[in-house]
C-alpha cells in the first residue's frame, strides 16, 4: 500500500534525494540533457515529414475520390465514345493537365466498351515499349462494339496541343473491363472505392485506382489511376536520412507506398500471367517495416503517433500516421529513422554547474522546511478547493484566512480563478470550459480535422433598420434577438463560435463530438425560424422592425481548436467548409429563400426534413460547384420533437411538381421549364425561388447558354 507522507517531509525527502544523487547527475545529465534536445529536435523533424507526406497524401487521395464522385453526376458520363471523341474528353484532358500525380481517367461500361484518356508525360519507357511517337503527350483508346457483336479498339496519341498525330486500329480485341479489379471492385457498391495494387494493362506498372460505378442506359465504371511510381517520388523527396525507411501500408500488411520504387517493384509476388497476386510489406525484406505493421495490429493505432523501436539492437524513431477512413482501407503512413542519424557526438556539460546547484539546495534547506510547516495546513485546505474546481464544482466561494502574504494571495487568485471560470463560460461554450478543467486539457494554439456541421445566420437590411434606431434601442433589440437565436442553438447542443455584430456563427459535433451534428442544425434552424416569428410578432406590437433571417447550413470537414496568439486565445473553426456555410446564407438574398443548406448536410440528415432543391451553384470565391437545398420543414409524418415543424401534405406536392420543372431547365428544355414554372406561380402564388429560376429559363430561351453548361449558377457577389 503506497504511504502518503506530509508536504513538508516530501519537500526535505525530495531535496536529501537530489543531493545523493548529485554525483550520478555530473556524470551523466550533460548527455542525458543533450540526447533528449537532439531527440525531441528528431520527433519534431519527422513530425514535420510526416505530416507533409501524409497532407500529400490525403491530397492525391481525395482528388481522386472527389473527382470520381464528380464525375459520376455528369449527364454525358453514360454516353458512349465516337469514333472522334467523347462528351467528356475536354474534363479529362483538363483534370490530368491539372493533376500531373494521376496517369489516367476512363469508363468501363457493364457491355466491355471502353474509353480511356492517359498522359505520357515521363513514361518514355512505356512510349518506347509501344512503339508510341516520343512527341505524343496523350493516349486515348476507345474499345466498342459493331452491330454483328464484333469488338474493335482505336488507339490515338495527340500532341501538347491534342491534335492527333497518330493512330491505329484493331478488331477482336481481347481487353475487357469487366475482368478487371477496379471494374468489379465498384460494381457493386455506390460509393467511390480504392483498389489493391495491381497492374496497369496500358503501362504495364503497378498503381492504384479509385473507381466507382454510374448509373445511365448502360451502367459502367469509372476510374481515375494512379502510378507507385509518382507515390515513391514525393516520398523519396521528404526522406530524412539515406536510412529513413517510409510506407504507406493496410494493417493487414498489404503495401501501398514506398520510397524506393526498384525495391517495391523487385518485392512483388506476381502470376504467371504477369498480374500481381500480392504486395506486402514483409516482401520488402525489412524487419523496421515488418515491426511497425505489427504495432498498427497490436495496438489498435487511430490517430498520429510516434514511438520508440528497437529492432535487431538499432533504436529507432517512428511515426504512424492513420490516413482518412474514407478511403474504404485501413491505410497507414509510417516513417522509421535510426535514433544514431540524429545524436551524434554529445558534449558533457560542465560539472560546476552541478556543484553550485547542491550548494543553493543545502543553502535553501532550513527555509524550506520552516515553509513547508507553515504551508501545509493552509495548502491542503487550499487543494481541496482548487479540486473543486478541477471538478468543475464553483457555486461556493473560496474563503481560506492566512498570515502569510502568499498563501493568502493564492487563496484570493484562486477565487478570482473560480469566479472568472464560473462567469468565463459566457464567453466561450461550456462545454469546452468544462471539458478542459476537468480532462487536464492545457490550452494551446493550433486545431484538429473535425467534420463538422456550420452554420451563419444574418439579419436581412440590418444596416439600414440600424440607421432608423437610437443606438439604446437597437442594443435592447439585438441582445433580445441573440438570446432568443443562441438558447435555439444551444439547446441543440451546438457551439456558438462568434456573435459578428447582428450575426452568429454556430458550428455542431465539437469540442463534444455528436453523431447526429446535421440533423441537429437544421433542428436548431427550425426552432430559430419559429421562435423569430414570435419575436417579430412583439416587435410589430412595440411598433419596432422586424428582424428578418438568413440561414446557410452547410457540413464538412474543418480545423477546430485555437488560434490567435498565446496570450490571446479564439476557440473556432476554419477551412473552406466554413466559408461554404457564409456563402450559402448569403445566397439567400438571391433566391429570396430563408434556411439554405448545402447537398452534403441534407444527405447527412437522413430522412426526417423536407427539403427543395435550390439548383447547383458556384458561390463567390469558390471554384467547384455543390447542391443548394431549402430547408422547409420536417418531413409530414413526423413524430416526436420533429413533429411541430412537419410540413403539409400539400407541401410535399408543390416540392414534386417544382422538381419536374426544375429538372426540365437543368435537361436544357428551357420552353418547357418556363411554362411549367409559370404553371407552378399561377396554381400556388408567389414563389421567389420559383420565380428566380423562371427568370432564367425565360432568358435562355432566347439566349441559351453554352452547351457545356450543367446547370450551376456562378454568383459574382456575396
Amino acid at each position: 500500500m503506497k504511504r502518503y507522507l506530509p508536504l513538508y517531509i516530501n519537500i526535505l525527502s525530495m531535496f536529501i534525494f537530489l543531493a545523493s544523487m548529485i554525483v550520478f547527475s555530473v556524470v551523466s545529465y550533460g548527455y542525458i540533457r543533450n540526447s533528449d534536445i537532439a531527440l525531441l529536435s528528431a520527433k519534431q523533424l519527422i513530425r514535420q515529414t510526416g505530416s507533409s507526406i501524409g497532407e500529400k497524401t490525403q491530397r492525391i487521395f481525395d482528388t481522386a475520390f472527389m473527382t470520381a464522385n464528380t464525375y459520376v453526376s455528369f449527364p454525358e458520363i453514360g454516353e458512349k465514345a465516337s469514333l472522334h471523341s467523347h462528351p467528356m474528353s475536354n474534363v479529362f484532358f483538363k483534370f490530368l493537365q491539372e493533376n500531373p500525380d494521376f496517369t489516367s481517367v476512363y469508363m468501363g461500361f457493364s457491355d466491355g466498351d471502353f474509353f480511356l484518356i492517359s498522359s505520357l508525360r515521363g513514361r518514355e519507357a512505356m512510349k518506347k515499349q509501344k512503339h508510341i511517337p516520343d512527341y505524343a503527350l496523350w493516349y486515348t483508346q476507345t474499345i466498342g462494339h459493331l452491330p454483328d457483336g464484333t469488338r474493335y479498339e482505336l488507339t490515338k496519341y495527340l500532341d501538347k496541343g491534342l491534335c492527333i498525330i497518330g493512330s491505329q486500329s484493331s478488331i477482336n480485341v481481347k481487353y475487357d473491363p469487366r475482368n478487371r479489379s477496379w471494374f468489379k471492385n465498384a460494381e457493386t457498391t455506390d460509393v467511390a472505392v480504392l483498389s489493391d495494387v495491381y497492374v496497369f494493362a496500358l503501362a504495364e506498372e503497378p498503381g492504384l485506382t479509385v473507381s466507382k460505378r454510374f448509373d445511365s442506359e448502360v451502367s459502367g465504371v469509372l476510374g481515375v489511376d494512379l502510378s507507385l511510381a509518382n507515390i515513391s517520388n514525393f516520398m523519396k523527396k521528404e526522406q530524412v536520412g539515406k536510412e529513413c525507411e517510409i510506407i504507406i501500408f493496410e494493417n493487414s500488411g498489404e503495401l501501398y507506398g514506398y520510397q524506393d520504387l526498384e525495391k517495391l517493384t523487385s518485392s512483388i509476388y506476381w502470376n504467371s500471367d504477369k498480374t500481381i497476386k500480392t504486395v506486402t510489406v514483409s516482401g520488402l525484406k525489412k524487419n523496421v517495416l515488418n515491426s511497425l505493421v505489427r504495432s498498427t495490429k497490436e495496438n489498435n493505432i487511430n490517430d498520429f503517433q510516434t514511438q520508440h523501436l528497437v529492432v535487431d539492437d538499432v533504436s529507432y524513431i517512428s511515426l504512424i500516421d492513420p490516413l482518412p477512413t474514407e478511403y474504404g482501407k485501413k491505410l497507414f503512413l509510417a516513417i522509421a529513422v535510426p535514433e544514431r542519424f540524429f545524436t551524434g557526438p554529445i558534449a558533457i556539460i560542465g560539472k560546476q554547474t552541478l556543484l553550485v546547484s547542491l550548494g543553493i539546495l543545502i543553502i535553501f534547506l532550513p527555509i524550506i522546511f520552516i515553509a513547508a510547516k507553515r504551508l501545509s495546513l493552509p495548502l491542503k485546505i487550499l487543494t481541496e478547493e482548487v479540486k473543486k474546481i478541477q471538478d468543475f464544482k464553483l457555486e461556493t466561494p473560496i474563503m481560506i484566512k492566512s498570515n502569510i502574504i502568499e498563501i493568502r494571495d493564492l487563496s484570493n487568485a484562486t477565487e478570482t480563478m473560480r469566479e472568472t471560470l464560473n462567469a468565463f463560460g459566457s464567453y466561450i461554450p461550456r462545454p469546452l470550459v468544462e471539458s478542459m478543467i476537468v480532462n487536464k486539457i492545457t490550452p494551446k494554439l493550433g486545431g484538429r480535422r473535425q467534420r463538422l456541421t456550420i452554420m451563419f445566420t444574418d439579419i436581412q437590411d440590418f444596416t439600414s433598420i440600424s440607421e432608423n434606431m437610437s443606438p439604446e434601442k437597437l442594443m435592447r433589440s439585438i441582445t433580445s434577438y441573440l438570446k432568443t437565436m443562441g438558447q435555439a442553438v444551444l439547446n441543440n447542443d451546438g457551439t456558438i463560435d462568434k456573435y459578428i455584430g447582428d450575426s452568429i456563427m454556430a458550428f455542431w459535433n465539437a469540442p463534444v463530438a455528436n453523431t447526429l451534428h446535421a440533423q441537429l442544425s437544421c433542428l436548431a434552424a427550425l426552432q430559430c425560424r419559429d421562435l423569430l416569428k414570435k419575436f417579430n410578432s412583439e416587435c410589430k406590437n412595440n411598433n419596432e422592425p422586424v428582424l428578418l433571417t438568413r440561414f446557410g447550413i452547410h457540413t464538412g470537414d474543418a480545423i477546430v481548436g485555437n488560434i490567435g496568439s498565446s496570450d490571446r486565445m479564439d476557440y473556432t473553426a476554419i477551412g473552406a467548409s466554413v466559408n461554404i456555410a457564409s456563402r450559402l446564407e448569403g445566397l439567400n438574398k438571391f433566391f429570396g429563400t430563408e434556411i439554405l443548406v448545402s447537398e452534403t448536410t441534407m444527405k447527412e440528415t437522413g430522412d426526417i426534413f423536407q427539403f427543395r432543391f435550390a439548383g447547383k451553384v458556384v458561390p463567390k470565391g469558390t471554384s467547384v460547384a455543390l447542391g443548394v437545398y431549402e430547408l422547409l420543414g420536417t418531413r409530414c409524418d413526423s413524430s416526436k420533437e420533429f413533429e411541430p415543424y412537419a410540413v403539409a401534405p400539400l407541401v410535399v406536392t408543390q416540392v414534386n411538381e417544382w422538381e419536374f420543372a426544375f429538372a426540365a431547365l437543368l435537361r436544357g428544355e428551357f420552353y418547357k421549364s418556363a411554362s411549367a414554372l409559370s404553371s407552378y406561380i399561377e396554381k400556388y402564388g408567389p414563389d421567389s425561388l420559383v420565380n428566380y429560376y423562371l427568370t432564367l429559363a425565360q432568358k435562355y430561351v432566347s439566349n441559351p447558354p453554352d452547351e457545356s453548361w450543367l446547370g450551376e449558377i456562378v454568383f459574382d457577389a456575396k
